[in-house]
C-alpha cells in the first residue's frame, strides 16, 4: 500500500515556457443573454424587496434578501466569467476588440465593488431601528449604481454576444 504512495508519479505535462495552455473552447449559447437579462431583473428586484421590507420593519427579510442577492450575484458574475467574457475573448475581433474587452472587465469588477462594501457592511451590522434610516438612503443609492451599471452592460457588451457566424 505504502509502495503506491511513494512511487515516482509521471510529470504533469506543461505547455512549452512562453506559451499558454489553450482554454476550452466555450460554445455559443443563444439563451445565454436572455438568462443573464432575466437574472439582472431578478437581482433588482431582491433589492427593492430589500428596501420594502425595510420600510415596514421587517427586518428578517430585508437580511434574507440580501443574502438572496449576494448568492444571486455570485452566479450571475460566475456566469458572465465563464460563458460570457471568455465567448467574447475568442471571437471578438477589430481594433477596439482590446478596449471593448477591457471595459467589460472593468464593468465588471464596479459592479462587484459597487455592491461588496454595502453587503460586508449590513451583513455584519443587520439592519434594525437604529439604522434603519440609513440602510434606505444606502440602498437607493447602491440600488441606483447597479441599475446604471446593468443598463450599461446590457446595452455596450450584451449586444456583442452572437453566433460565431455572425463576427
Amino acid at each position: 500500500m505504502l509502495d503506491k504512495f511513494f512511487r515516482k508519479q509521471p510529470p504533469k505535462a506543461e505547455p512549452p515556457k512562453g506559451q499558454q495552455a489553450a482554454r476550452p473552447e466555450v460554445n455559443y449559447d443563444p439563451g445565454l443573454i436572455a438568462a443573464l437579462t432575466q437574472q439582472h431583473r431578478d437581482l433588482t428586484v431582491l433589492l427593492v424587496k430589500a428596501s420594502s421590507a425595510a420600510q415596514q420593519g421587517l427586518y428578517d427579510e430585508v437580511r434574507q434578501a440580501l443574502e438572496d442577492f449576494k448568492y444571486s450575484l455570485a452566479e450571475h458574475m460566475l456566469r458572465e466569467s465563464s460563458q460570457l467574457h471568455p465567448y467574447l475573448t475568442a471571437h471578438l475581433k477589430g481594433e477596439d476588440s482590446r478596449e471593448v474587452l477591457r471595459d467589460m472587465r472593468t464593468n465588471f469588477v464596479r459592479i462587484e465593488q459597487s455592491v461588496d462594501g454595502f453587503l460586508s457592511h449590513y451583513g455584519g451590522y443587520p439592519v434594525g431601528d437604529v439604522n434603519v434610516e440609513r440602510f434606505l438612503i444606502e440602498i437607493e443609492g447602491v440600488s441606483e449604481e447597479f441599475c446604471g451599471e446593468i443598463e450599461r452592460e446590457e446595452a455596450a457588451f450584451y449586444t456583442l454576444y452572437m453566433s460565431r457566424e455572425s463576427y
